[in-house]
């Protein structure tokens, strides 16, 4: 299917989705825990990728486009707020390593651009092997299946290799607010040590 002419408007659809379902998956990961959001979310657009490889047509890429949306809401939000509780827990397991917060948001925004360069680099080398010219207006048809398998098959691989990694990460709801508890048992602990300091220091 010929979709150059709605490109822009395929494109407009994604990002008005995925603002729009900010506030849903907000709403989500408040109700149902951040581990069960994010498998949700990023799980969503599986079968709609695979829609989209198997039923090429005009209201399909749409519906691709909205459902597309949610999960990329999804994928950007729930990482950014799961990272805190990652940080959270560091700082209880290790309570004399302070100051490590930074290097954890560092190799997220290292290694989320790292990806997308090579993904990207991946992307091109495929459609030169598959003889794609950028000057052409009709590709040869090996062209057509390597880009089916570029939106198609290889994101649904990699989402379902990321989900399993997903169902390994260790901190659940239950050890989130555990977490927090004992945080705020330790802040109030140096806040009632650093006022028994302070009536020391200024005791005559």
């Amino acid at each position: 299917v010929d979709l150059r002419d709605h490109f822009q408007n395929i494109v407009l659809t994604i990002l008005m989705s995925a603002v729009v379902s900010i506030p849903l998956w907000q709403w989500f990961l408040q109700r149902f825990g951040k581990k069960t959001a994010a498998y949700c979310g990023i799980s969503w657009i599986i079968p709609f990728t695979i829609m989209l490889v198997c039923i090429p047509n005009l209201i399909v890429a749409y519906v691709v486009a909205v459902s597309s949306g949610l999960s990329v809401a999804a994928s950007l939000l729930l990482p950014w707020s799961m990272l805190p509780d990652v940080v959270d827990d560091f700082r209880l397991q290790n309570p004399h390593s302070k100051g490590h917060e930074a290097i954890f948001y560092s190799f997220y925004v290292f290694f989320t651009k790292f990806a997308a360069g090579i993904s990207l680099g991946v992307s091109t080398l495929c459609l030169e092997f598959a003889g794609y010219n950028t000057g052409a207006c009709r590709q040869p048809p090996l062209v057509a299946y390597t880009l089916k398998l570029l939106i198609g098959a290889a994101p649904v691989a990699f989402i379902a290799i990321g989900l399993m990694i997903l169902l390994l990460y260790p901190i659940t709801e239950e050890v989130r607010l555990k977490n927090m508890m004992a945080l705020e048992e330790l802040r109030q602990h140096g806040l009632s040590s650093g006022s028994q300091v302070n009536e020391l220091i200024n005791s005559p």
